[in-house]
């Protein structure tokens, strides 16, 4: 029986990391450094692998990780919570990196909100002014909209209480792209969900720089739009994740 104070007191609060990986040896030891140095410690970190190639799992676990069989982000993060012990659960992506008060200061939101689940604003980690304004503006949206009853969140960095995730039933697997503003959107139906200002984390802009900012801008305008008029994705017309080999990851194109 988990005891409420296990949930509100940001100083017993115990949170499981969970990352969802495929071919990520370029990116995942820069998410495990900053996680070591956070002044709230995670109580555990799991790194569901969707069967990667590189050294994607050797890292993990010279990291202190715990790693799980995984498949597609729902289906990683899902994996993860299933063995994760924490009353919190972190789903973070393998290519966020936080400052050192990234985890503490979000358990004191969620505490003072008395929330189930919270986002937060995000950075890209290139200095191009318009994937930095693009990123603004992005939190900026998911933050109005959510407020507006339009739920948004980031996959790279979602806290939500165990007890809540297993109420949900974990992530639609059945959907292909989004499945993480669907997961929150069902939360916000059945308790307090938000989508905050701070902390901010730093996340990857490779599928922008890839893709073309621009280009990408517009795929999720697109998948926006689909989901608030068509509904939940649950097909390839719509593509995201790219076929990536480990070649491409080592270097960080996306």
């Amino acid at each position: 029986m988990i005891q409420r104070s296990e949930i509100t007191d940001p100083t017993v609060a115990r949170v499981s990391v969970v990352v969802p990986a495929l071919n990520e040896e370029a990116w995942l030891p820069g998410l495990l450094e900053s996680l070591a140095v956070q002044t709230h410690p995670a109580h555990e970190i799991i790194v569901a692998d969707a069967g990667s190639s590189d050294r994607t799992a050797e890292i993990a676990i010279a990291g202190g990780a715990t790693v799980v069989p995984g498949g597609m982000p729902a289906e990683g993060r899902n994996a993860g919570a299933e063995v994760a012990s924490g009353e919190w659960l972190l789903f973070v992506d393998a290519d966020v990196v936080f400052a050192p008060d990234t985890i503490a200061t979000a358990l004191a939101r969620a505490r003072q909100g008395r929330l189930d689940g919270m986002s937060c604003a995000f950075v890209p980690d290139v200095r191009t002014r318009f994937l930095r304004f693009n990123h603004w503006v992005s939190s900026w949206y998911f933050r109005i909209t959510t407020a507006l009853r339009w739920p948004h969140s980031i996959g790279g960095f979602l806290l939500v209480t165990r007890e809540m995730h297993e109420r949900l039933r974990g992530f639609d697997t059945s959907i292909t792209v989004a499945e993480d503003q669907d997961y929150v959107r069902r939360m916000a139906r059945i308790g307090r969900y938000r989508f905050l200002m701070e902390p901010v984390v730093q996340i990857a802009a490779r599928r922008f720089e890839a893709t073309g900012g621009l280009a990408m801008s517009l795929r999720w305008v697109l998948i926006d739009v689909h989901r608030l008029l068509l509904g939940e994705i649950r097909g390839d017309y719509i593509p995201y994740f790219e076929k990536r080999s480990p070649a491409n990851d080592s270097a960080r194109d996306g």
